[in-house]
């Protein structure tokens, strides 16, 4: 016989291959055992499985253990995590029937478990269909989610801490607080609400400080110096500071003068020691001071001088964040509102900026914090200004909620010193748009990743309309500026919804917010407001509602108007400082905002397109006429005569003086200068009056010569464009030979004072413009200024005075009064003025005055009370009346004076005029001032008009979070009153939102921070093909940021949606990979890969978190079942139910493990599980993969590439840690380290394996013998594909365990008792008493075909058929004959029967017997229904007389009228004593809970057939 020998070396199943074709080594089928695969030598040993043991242990010293399954009603463990680093295991537990759920601890080290978080509060909402595959451990902190819950996370120690046991709520942040949702979220909430400011602008306070100045009683400083000493005082309000310590102050006063010059002066000094300082006034000691103070007493106005205002020349905005206890930041809260106090409103043109937007806090109180939640560690607040896009912190509370759970907080702000610069991203993020509900989750690059997700949520555009109103207040404090909204300017309301944690849908809005602000409002305090209309719908998820304000108007500017001019073209120019030159370009509008020279603002019609703009004065304003020659003139008779053209007079010829010739001399550049195109004008001999300027068309000198006193002049004559006007009736009056001088004048550029630093826009003015800025202008002399100014009193005072004084002509004068004693009654056109005292030098005022009232010049009256003429007077003619003698009657005095009758060009109309006017004014042409000019200190101001922008649709935050907590959610459709605004308004019609109006200055802004509308519906969505991932965690920086998801940042990565939906990521080395239903991804970490022309591609470093998307071949997924994911190292391993199989994704790629002789197997038990889940874990102890499909499970073992077993148990999930694997079951950990073979859970399973001999596949073989190499205990079962049999007992020789094979209907008889010796007897002590005559007995040594022929009464004493030899115990099996199944006989013919007598045992056959029957032997017949009956078993064959003898009586009589037929087969089981077959297939079996190995299995066999 020939000896087959099947090993384990391969140690896998086939199920693939046909039975006969499966090579050695490899085998059927396993369960429950392991093939050693190590060095050592064991190899290709198998061995029945380590059980597990249930871990429960509570405490140590005493050993102190949990109740079974924690005391809880059937928990199931719903995903496990492992912390490698700490060497722990935690699990999620779901106990429904107990209300639980928990998360528990497990430490390798200690053996110890522990609860890190208990809810039976029914805050956790796990759920035994929602497993947890998306789970993570990074510094202490447990991330994970489960599809059916917020994502969530939980520091380790801090929930361990409050967790006792399985029954009480765990305690969080105080020692009775149980821990709430907010607690465990990745989702911070959102500080909800802004930080109410209240600014100050002084520390000190009271009068005379920050914004309110105190002004004094008058004081003169003139001749003052430094260190000098000033007393005054003040009586208007009394100061709180008189008490401090040499306080410090600054004076300002100004004084306008005639001509419109402003003089400013400055005084500043202290209050020293010994300065008598009190609530009403004081001794300053002057440190400073103007040196052109004058001397005048003047008004003061006095401040306090304070360290410089914090956040100068900016707008800061504050907020607030949280920092949590585990280093998350929460999103800003909403910012306050801007901190600034403005001044009182100046906006001089000189100065070009608007005083009253200079800011001056000097202290800031923050107030209005919220309640603080319980895991804050800190409050950080921070500073946001206008000129900046950076955030500040400004300072840091601490907070612990167990000491103090609801501190009132305020920050008092007295310092502009600012902290650290907070990332400039934070300014973006409106709020995390961490998932609702998120499918797969890993942590790569120290960030979380999320995929296939759920955000947003369901708002109907159609069901949100707004109601925006506004009230509009009058001014309560006009000059200073208040908050407003801006007019003429049209808004959009909006409102957002959020949720508990913040997430905020996009703004809402509707026709009903668009609201307009008109500019006829623009000098009161306007007001914002909104709500929901009654048939808006609430969505049920809000929890909050916020206002947003749009407003697409971009920047605009105030500008203070200068001076105006007329142009040729009826339009008007108007003159800038240059400083503001940026603020205007041709083609903008421009809106007049207040009257010039008041306060009183103009709303209506007051809008200007600027038509032309130019950086210096228009040539027409300055080509003016400038004199080029001037010299002596003689009138002539009639030369000039009023309202003819024509002009004659003697004037200089072209002779120069040669050698002292006084006849010859003349003025070559006048006579020259006289002709065409040239212009004229003519002056009284004091230089004090001057004609109009009159154009020449055509003339000059005649050739006419005139000598008078040695001079000669020539005769020129000339036609002008005009005649002789009426203002210049002085110059038809003068007699002939009068001397006066003529100018010739020239259009030259002439750059006068106002010009400088000017620049010009020209409009086109209107009634508006005439009735606020002309009218304003009206009593403005452009270029006259008083040259000398004469005072006049109305009784004259004594005689012979020096110096010199002038008064009015009256009754006692001696001289004839042309207006009956009056000196200068209304309507009169003369006046008499009287020089009284003798002159000592030609200084003396009044004799300087008297002097300058001649011909030509132009005059003013001033009135007591200040009113000056409204327009110019000029004197016709001055007529000298010699010198008269005073009356003796006159109390004054009697003596001589000298006197003047003077007529004028008009008459005398002056508004409340008097006939003794006290002072007259001489004036003068003003040729170049040495000071700047202003037109006015309180000048009318423009604003730009903004132009149009593209609408980008940006609304800004406007409002806190309002809380929606009404059961009918009625909040919303409440009228809210908005706070925000966008400008001050200072009670005049200007409103500014820039610092000191200045061009480019910071400016109010709209808000911080913006959102927007959309376009489709806002639908919550599931994204199922895109990831989505967090800010990075450093703990060496102390930054996490694993709770922001900034979408403002590209922190999203799509995947084909034709793939199916994301079901796992799994970080591999750097890079992420992701399990889609029906494709596997690589997506590459913060690099990229850039492809070269061949299609290779190298790998290069860049900024993307997720770089490219990289698919594995093949079409291969994870389907749905994440949980049957599991890595170890490299390697991964997970289902693919829709396809049949199980994947290895490797560092080559994917690979279908499945495939590996299992392919049939698993398409039928994916196909067919009903389980909903999977479950796949690792065990790194044996290196297998193990994956659970319905009640049972299977291992792949990559050290043998294939699958070497099943399993008996069904874990709720699986895992290993420092090569120990562990299992879950009813909540509980089991270790697999459980020396009790096979017993798993507390239930021992059997261990079996199923080798195949399959040698020389295409020959029938007689299997006659089972041996194994191994441990004892096992059982072996065999089948071929015709026959079955079993090894229930073994013989051990030479160490291998060896019987005969029993086959199907072979029955074990008994040990023999002693040894026979060629008997046909053998004795039994205790046989199976089934055996029966006829029946075959087989055994080792057995000889031939061996029947039962007796048995005696008790069935210890059974006869054989033949003599055999046999040893001691041998082991005797028999087969009961009519057991034999005839089914697969292959049958052969007889013949009929002859003769079939009692006893039965003997047939005789009519005719021949087939030469191929033998002893041994099945005789068969068909019985009436046509069924083959077993007759009997051949014992002898005599073919001489056709006889067949039995080995015993038949069972079946045989017929011979009509006889019988019969036929026979050959009965293998009595034949070769073994199983015929192509291949064998053995089943061994061990039920034991030891150790048993397995090394190989044996058989003897010969070939029965070819």
């Amino acid at each position: 016989m020939a000896k087959l020998q099947r090993t384990f070396l391969q140690g896998k199943m086939n199920k693939d291959l046909d039975e006969r074709l499966i090579p050695n080594g490899q085998y059927r089928d396993a369960q429950n055992i392991q093939v050693s695969t190590s060095e050592g030598s064991d190899v290709g040993a198998v061995e029945n499985m380590l059980g597990n043991t249930l871990q429960n242990l509570r405490s140590t010293g005493p050993d102190v253990f949990w109740q079974t399954n924690f005391g809880l009603t059937n928990p199931v463990c719903i995903g496990v995590v492992k912390d490698s680093q700490n060497e722990k295991i935690y699990w999620f537990l779901s106990a429904v029937d107990s209300s639980t759920d928990a998360i528990v601890e497990y430490d390798q080290v200690t053996k110890i478990i522990a609860p890190i978080l208990v809810d039976v509060n029914g805050v956790l909402n796990f759920n035994k269909l929602n497993l947890i595959t998306g789970v993570n451990i990074l510094e202490g902190l447990l991330y994970w989610t489960d599809d059916r819950n917020e994502p969530r996370r939980i520091n380790i120690a801090t929930f361990k801490a409050g967790s006792t046991d399985f029954v009480t709520q765990t305690h969080v942040y105080g020692a009775t607080r149980d821990f709430v949702e907010t607690d465990i979220t990745v989702m911070t909430p959102t500080p909800p609400v802004a930080l109410t400011v209240t600014t100050v602008p002084s520390l000190v306070g009271g009068f005379g400080t920050g914004i309110t100045p105190i002004s004094t009683n008058v004081v003169n400083f003139y001749n003052k110096e430094v260190g000098d000493t000033q007393a005054f005082s003040w009586t208007s309000q009394n100061i709180t500071w008189s008490g401090a310590t040499n306080p410090r102050v600054i004076l300002t006063a100004s004084v306008t003068q005639e001509d419109g010059i402003v003089d400013q002066y400055q005084v500043s000094g202290v209050f020293g020691p010994g300065s008598g300082l009190s609530v009403g006034g004081g001794a300053l000691t002057i440190e400073s001071i103007s040196s052109d103070t004058p001397n005048t007493s003047l008004v003061w106005s006095m401040i306090l001088i304070e360290d410089e205002p914090i956040f100068k020349n900016d707008f800061p905005r504050f907020s607030y964040r949280y920092k949590y206890n585990d280093g998350e930041f929460s999103v800003y809260a909403p910012f306050s509102l801007a901190a600034f106090v403005p001044g009182k409103f100046e906006y001089l043109s000189r100065d070009g900026n608007n005083e009253g937007m200079k800011d001056v806090i000097r202290k800031i109180t923050l107030t209005d914090f919220p309640i603080i939640p319980a895991n804050v560690q800190e409050v950080e607040v921070l500073y946001k200004g206008s000129r900046s896009t950076n955030v500040y912190l400004i300072e840091s509370f601490g907070y612990d909620f167990a000491a103090n759970p609801q501190p009132v907080l305020t920050l008092e702000i007295t310092s502009g010193v600012l902290g650290r610069v907070i990332e400039s991203s934070q300014l973006l993020r409106l709020f995390d748009n961490v998932p609702q509900k998120a499918k797969a989750q890993e942590l790569i690059g120290n960030r979380i990743v999320y995929g296939n997700y759920l955000q947003n949520y369901d708002v109907p555009n159609a069901s949100i309309f707004i109601d925006a109103s506004q009230t509009n207040s009058v001014h309560t404090n006009a000059g200073f500026g208040i908050a407003t909204v801006k007019t003429d300017r049209e808004y959009q309301l909006g409102v957002s919804f959020l949720d508990s944690f913040g997430r905020e849908s996009p703004v809402f809005t509707s026709n009903g917010g668009a609201i307009s602000f008109n500019q006829e409002n623009s000098e009161k305090i306007n007001i914002l407001k909104g709500k929901l209309s009654a048939s808006s719908t609430v969505p049920a998820w809000a929890d909050y509602f916020k206002f947003y304000i749009k407003n697409i108007s971009p920047e605009y500017y105030n500008i203070a108007l200068d001076r105006y001019y007329s142009a040729q073209d009826g339009s008007v120019w108007l003159s800038f400082p240059s400083s503001e030159r940026n603020k205007l370009k041709e083609g903008q509008y421009i809106r007049l905002k207040k009257q010039h020279d008041t306060s009183i603002p103009v709303t209506i019609n007051n809008k200007y397109k600027i038509t032309g703009l130019e950086n210096e004065a228009p040539d027409y304003l300055t080509a003016v006429k400038t004199t080029t020659a001037a010299n002596e003139i003689l009138t002539k008779s009639n030369g000039f005569v009023f309202n003819n053209n024509k002009v004659k007079f003697y004037g200089p010829n072209n002779t120069p003086i040669v050698n002292g010739n006084t006849k010859g001399g003349g003025n070559e550049s006048f006579y020259n200068g006289f002709k065409q195109g040239s212009s004229l004008q003519f002056i009284n001999a004091s230089g004090t009056g001057r004609s109009n300027i009159y154009e020449i068309i055509e003339g000059g000198p005649t050739g006419v010569v005139y000598e008078d006193s040695n001079v000669i002049y020539s005769e020129y004559e000339a036609l002008l464009t005009e005649g002789i006007k009426t203002a210049d009736t002085w110059l038809t009056l003068l007699s002939a030979n009068v001397a006066i001088r003529a100018a010739i004048i020239e259009e030259r550029q002439r750059p006068l004072a106002e010009f400088q630093g000017r620049f010009f826009a020209k409009i086109n003015p209107n009634a508006t413009f005439t009735n606020n800025v002309s009218a304003a202008f009206a009593s403005l002399v452009p270029d006259y200024v008083v040259d000398v100014e004469g005072a006049i009193t109305q009784t004259a005072p004594q005689v012979g005075l020096s110096p010199s004084q002038l008064y009015w002509e009256d009754a006692y004068s001696g001289f004839p009064n042309p207006n009956g004693g009056l000196p200068l009654p209304a309507g009169a056109t003369n006046f008499v003025v009287i020089l009284v005292g003798n002159p000592t030098s030609a200084t003396d005022a009044a004799k300087v005055f008297y002097d300058s009232l001649q011909p030509g010049a132009m005059i003013k009256f001033k009135q007591s009370n200040g009113d000056i003429s409204n327009d110019f007077y000029t004197i016709n003619a001055a007529v000298d009346g010699g010198v008269i003698s005073r009356q003796a009657a006159v109390p004054q005095g009697v003596g001589t004076a000298q006197r003047l009758f003077v007529t004028m060009d008009r008459a005398y109309d002056d508004t409340l005029s008097k006939v003794y006017p006290p002072t007259i004014q001489i004036y003068r042409e003003r040729i170049a001032p040495n000071q700047e000019l202003l037109s006015s200190s309180n000048p009318a101001i423009f604003e730009t008009e903004p132009e149009e922008t593209a609408d980008l649709d940006l609304f800004y935050e406007a409002s806190s979070a309002i809380a929606i907590t009404n059961p009918d959610r009625d909040e919303p459709k409440t009228l809210q009153t908005l706070s925000w605004f966008n400008a001050y308004s200072f009670g005049n019609g200007v409103e500014s939102d820039r610092i000191r109006d200045d061009f480019n200055a910071p400016t109010l802004g709209k808000g911080v921070r913006v959102s927007s509308t959309l376009e489709e519906p806002y639908r919550q969505e599931r994204l199922g093909s895109q990831m989505i991932f967090s800010g990075i965690f450093n703990s060496i920086s102390g930054i996490n940021n694993t709770n922001q998801f900034l979408m403002a940042e590209n922190i999203t990565k799509s995947l084909n949606v034709s793939y199916g939906t994301l079901q796992k990521l799994h970080a591999r080395d750097t890079d992420l990979i992701a399990l889609c239903e029906d494709k596997c991804f690589r997506i590459l970490a913060n690099k990229d890969a850039l492809y070269n022309a061949d299609g290779n591609s190298n790998v290069t470093s860049n900024n993307n978190v997720l770089g490219q998307t990289v698919p594995f071949v093949g079409e291969y997924g994870i389907s749905k079942n994440p949980e049957s994911f599991a890595s170890f190292g490299f390697r991964s391993y997970f289902t693919d139910k829709a396809r049949g199989t199980v994947l290895r994704l490797s560092r080559d790629g994917l690979t279908d493990i499945g495939a590996k002789q299992m392919s049939y197997f698993f398409q039928d038990a994916l196909k067919t599980n009903v389980e909903p889940a999977i479950i796949g874990a690792y065990d790194a102890d044996i290196g297998s993969y193990n994956v659970v499909l319905g009640s049972q499970g299977i291992s792949f073992k990559e050290q043998v590439d294939g699958w070497n077993t099943r399993m008996s148990y069904d874990p709720e999930f699986g895992i290993s840690l420092n090569n120990e694997y562990y299992t879950f079951k009813d909540g509980s950990l089991w270790e697999h380290s459980n020396p009790l073979r096979s017993n798993f859970y507390g239930v021992q399973y059997e261990s079996t394996v199923k080798p195949i001999f399959n040698d020389a596949p295409t020959s029938i073989k007689n299997f006659k013998t089972l041996s194994y190499e191994g441990t004892a205990g096992w059982t072996a079962a065999i089948a071929t594909n015709e026959q079955s049999g079993e090894v229930n007992t073994w013989k051990k020789r030479e160490g291998i365990y060896f019987n005969y094979i029993i086959g199907d209907g072979t029955f074990f008889l008994a040990d023999l008792d002693g040894a026979i010796n060629n008997a046909t007897t053998i004795v039994i002590a205790a046989p199976n008493t089934d055996i029966s005559v006829g029946d075959t007995i087989t055994g080792v040594g057995i000889s031939g075909i061996v029947t039962v022929t007796g048995i005696a009464a008790d069935k210890i004493t059974i006869t054989m058929s033949s003599t055999q030899t046999l040893a001691n115990d041998t082991a005797l099996t028999f087969t009961k004959v009519a057991d034999i199944d005839t089914s697969e006989f292959s049958v052969m013919g007889i013949g009929n029967v002859l003769r079939h007598d009692a006893p039965y045992n003997v047939i005789i056959v009519n005719g021949e017997i087939n030469v191929s029957l033998q002893s041994g032997d099945i005789i068969l017949t068909n019985d009436p229904s046509n069924v083959l009956k077993v007759v009997g078993t051949v014992l002898l064959v005599n073919r001489n007389t056709n006889t067949i003898t039995l080995t015993a009586a038949s069972p079946v009589v045989l017929s011979t009228a009509p006889a019988a037929f019969i036929l026979f087969a050959k009965n293998t089981e009595a034949n070769t004593s073994g199983l015929l077959g192509y291949y064998g297939e053995v089943v061994l079996t061990t039920a034991s809970s030891d150790k048993k190995e397995l090394f190989a299995v044996n058989s003897e066999i010969f070939i029965s057939s070819e």
